[in-house]
C-alpha cells in the first residue's frame, strides 16, 4: 500500500510500505480522509513529538492521527464494530496511508459516525472534541467576556461549541495573526476579530470591554475579560509575546481563568507577577474525555455545528507534502485534509 513517510523536518515522500497486519484487539481502516493537526506541523517543521505522532514501519514513519474511513477487518476480540461500518477516531499515527491498524479503546477513540456525515467532516472530530474539552474547562457563563487566541482548527472549534452552549456570552473576541482566519471565526460567530500583527490585543480588548480598576492595587486596572482560550501556546517564528503572558494581563481579578491549549515550541520566559496579584486561574487542557467526543459527535450529527466550513483544502495522498506545505500557511489555509 501507500503512505506518506516522514525523514526529518520538511522531508517527506510518498513510499510503497507493507500491508498492515492486525492484532486481536485491532480494527484494520481503509482510509478515506486525515486532517494534518498543529501538532503535526509541530512534527513537520521541527521534529517534535514525531515519535508520539507516528506508527513505524520498516520503510519509516506514518503520521496521521484524525481519520476517518471503512472498517475493512476486524480482531477476534473486538464486538464494537464490523465490516463495513463507517467511522472516525484517533490513533498514535499512521493515517496518512491507504490503511491504518487501529488498536480499538471501546467509547475513547474510535466511533461510528452517522451515514450523511461525510469523511472529510467526520476526520474534523478528534480536534472539535477538544475543542469541546477545553471550552468547558473554562466554565462559561451569562454575560461574561471569552477571548480566543489562536483561529486554528482548535480555536474556530471553540468559537462554534460557545455559540452551541445554552449561555449568552457578552462578547466572544478572536485574536489571530493571519486575515482569513479571523474572517472565517467572524463567520462562525465571533463578535469582534483582531490582528495582533497589527494591533496590540490586549488595548483593542480593554477599548471593546472597559476595564477595572484592581481591588489589590486600586491605581491599575484590568479588561473585562472572564475567560481567555490559549489556542497558540508558543511559536518560536512569531514575534509577538506568548499569548500566556497576554492572557494573564488581562484577564479579570478573582474570578478570571485562563484555559491554555496551545503547545510550545520551546521554554518560554514568563512575568508571572499579575497571576499571583490577581489570583487567576490557569488550567491545562489536551485531548478530550469520553463525555466530550459524545457531545462533539452530537453537535455534528445532528447538523448544530458545520465543520465543512473550516476545511480549506483537500490534497491526494499522493501531494502528502504540498498538503503539509499548505497547512504552514496560515495566511492561506485552515484546515487541509489528505484524502488516501
Amino acid at each position: 500500500m501507500k503512505a506518506a513517510i516522514f525523514h526529518k523536518p520538511f522531508d517527506m515522500t510518498i513510499e510503497a510500505v507493507e500491508m498492515p497486519e492486525i492484532g486481536d484487539g485491532e480494527i484494520l481502516l481503509n482510509v478515506k480522509a486525515c486532517g494534518i493537526c498543529g501538532s503535526d506541523l509541530h512534527m513537520y517543521k521541527l521534529d517534535l513529538h514525531t515519535d508520539k505522532l507516528c506508527r513505524k514501519t520498516g520503510k519509516g514513519r506514518i503520521p496521521g492521527h484524525e481519520f476517518s474511513g471503512d472498517v475493512v477487518k476486524v480482531g477476534a476480540n473486538v464486538q464494537e464494530f464490523q465490516v463495513g461500518d463507517r467511522v472516525a477516531g484517533v490513533t498514535n499515527g499512521g493515517g496518512f496511508a491507504e490503511y491504518n491498524p487501529v488498536l480499538v479503546y471501546p467509547g475513547f477513540n474510535l466511533f461510528k459516525i452517522p451515514p450523511d456525515l461525510s469523511y472529510e467532516a467526520a476526520a474534523t472530530l478528534e480536534p472539535f472534541a477538544n475543542s469541546v474539552h477545553a471550552t468547558l474547562k473554562g466554565k462559561p457563563a451569562n454575560g461574561e467576556n471569552v477571548v480566543v487566541f489562536g483561529a486554528g482548527i482548535i480555536g474556530l472549534g471553540i468559537v462554534q461549541c460557545l455559540k452551541e452552549l445554552d449561555i449568552q456570552l457578552n462578547k466572544i473576541i478572536v485574536v489571530d495573526v493571519s486575515d482569513g482566519r479571523l474572517k472565517m471565526a467572524e463567520k462562525l460567530g465571533a463578535d469582534e476579530i483582531i490582528n495582533a500583527s497589527r494591533t496590540s490585543p490586549e488595548a483593542r480588548i480593554r477599548e471593546i470591554v472597559g476595564s477595572s480598576p484592581l481591588m489589590t492595587y486600586a491605581e491599575e486596572s484590568t479588561a473585562n475579560i472572564d475567560v481567555v482560550y490559549d489556542c497558540v501556546g508558543y511559536i518560536r517564528e512569531r514575534p509577538e509575546p506568548a499569548a500566556l503572558q497576554q492572557a494573564i494581563n488581562m484577564v479579570r481579578e478573582f474570578t478570571g481563568r485562563i484555559v491554555v491549549h496551545g503547545l510550545f515550541e520551546e521554554t518560554i520566559p514568563l512575568d508571572l507577577s499579575y497571576f499571583v496579584v490577581k489570583q487567576v486561574a490557569v488550567l491545562g487542557s489536551f485531548g478530550f474525555f469520553p463525555d466530550d467526543i459524545a457531545m462533539a459527535l452530537d453537535l455534528m450529527g445532528s447538523g448544530k455545528v458545520d465543520r465543512r466550513q473550516i476545511i480549506t483544502h483537500t490534497f491526494p495522498l499522493d501531494q502528502a507534502r504540498e498538503a503539509f506545505d499548505m497547512q504552514c500557511d496560515v495566511d492561506s489555509s485552515v484546515k487541509v485534509m489528505i484524502m488516501p
